[in-house]
């Protein structure tokens, strides 16, 4: 057992904030020290989360045509990439896979629209009188993810129900700029601090495999650690033809769970959540997201990429004996 990665857990069950260094010597676990590596990032998981699951959905509301060079991203008006392109679904789409997202055991639905904004006033109310639609017929969480917001649409939306709104950091402030040019780092910060503000919860995380290095992910981390945000959603890259990332090769199974345990360390007590690229990474070693320290995941499709069939995703956290939170 590796000393230096048993005290640096100790921290972190503890809830006292771990170093960079500290960090830095987790990332760099080789050989049998990354099995250390999960070991204590799965105690740390037992020790705030026990073994409650969390599963969620997302439903692509409004998808492609979006006017942000974001260059992994398959939605992207930039990029020749072939997918179906349509404007907001109607009222009633939402609402049925918000109850379908409740029957197949999801204790969240995301409502995902494309683009830096929602596109106007018609449109943000629709997906307000969606929202309130929801919480009025349903057990399942509304959560929502709209691109950039002021401060009176993010009340409005808190005011119509929504508890969680999504906007991820994405990667560092450092390596941000190389990954899009149309909008700012400070941008998306100010998006969290108006959503905090209006009472939102906060899903804040980032997508990895897109050529940031190791100090990127871990300022990342401690960055949403000082933003003390809800949820940190965990993507991987899953290469998109006709994207600057598109040749890209896909993270080893072995990097990508070394990447959950470093954000257990760092952020103990707050929910991981797996999503976007987790199969197109991890392949048949998809189940071990939890032993390294994930405590949620997301089930179902994802945006423009298939996930597994929902029950093959309940039937693996049953096998494991893990208890999914239910709604």
């Amino acid at each position: 057992m590796n000393n230096r990665i048993e005290k640096i857990a100790q921290q972190s069950l503890l809830n006292n904030e771990i170093s960079y260094d500290d960090a830095l010597c987790l990332s760099q676990a080789k050989n049998d020290e990354v099995y250390d590596l999960f070991y204590w990032a799965n105690k740390i998981r037992l020790k705030y989360f026990g073994n409650s699951i969390n599963a969620c959905s997302i439903i692509s509301a409004k998808q492609g045509k979006c006017t942000e060079d974001c260059n992994f991203c398959s939605q992207s008006s930039h990029y020749p990439t072939e997918i179906e392109e349509y404007n907001l679904i109607e009222e009633n789409k939402m609402v049925n896979a918000a109850m379908c997202a409740e029957n197949s055991g999801a204790h969240s639905l995301g409502i995902v629209t494309s683009g830096y904004t929602i596109g106007n006033a018609h449109e943000f109310d629709r997906v307000c009188n969606t929202i309130k639609t929801i919480s009025r017929n349903s057990r399942i969480h509304p959560h929502g993810s709209f691109g950039v917001l002021t401060k009176e649409m993010a009340t409005s939306l808190a005011k119509s129900g929504l508890k969680r709104i999504n906007h991820n950091l994405e990667t560092s402030e450092r390596f941000f700029r190389n990954i899009c040019t149309t909008h700012t780092y400070a941008d998306r910060l100010n998006t969290i601090h108006v959503s905090k503000q209006a009472g939102l919860e906060i899903c804040c995380g980032a997508i990895f495999g897109i050529g940031e290095e190791t100090e990127d992910r871990i300022h990342l981390a401690f960055t949403l650690k000082k933003l003390d945000v809800d949820s940190v959603p965990l993507n991987f890259l899953h290469p998109i033809s006709g994207t600057p990332l598109g040749n890209r090769a896909a993270l080893t199974p072995m990097e990508t769970l070394k990447i959950i345990s470093l954000f257990r360390f760092i952020l103990p007590d707050k929910e991981i959540k797996i999503a976007g690229g987790r199969g197109k990474n991890l392949r048949s070693l998809q189940s071990w997201i939890f032993y390294a320290g994930a405590n949620s995941t997301m089930i179902g499709n994802y945006l423009t990429t298939n996930g597994n069939p929902a029950e093959e995703d309940l039937q693996m956290i049953k096998d494991l004996e893990l208890e999914l939170e239910m709604s």
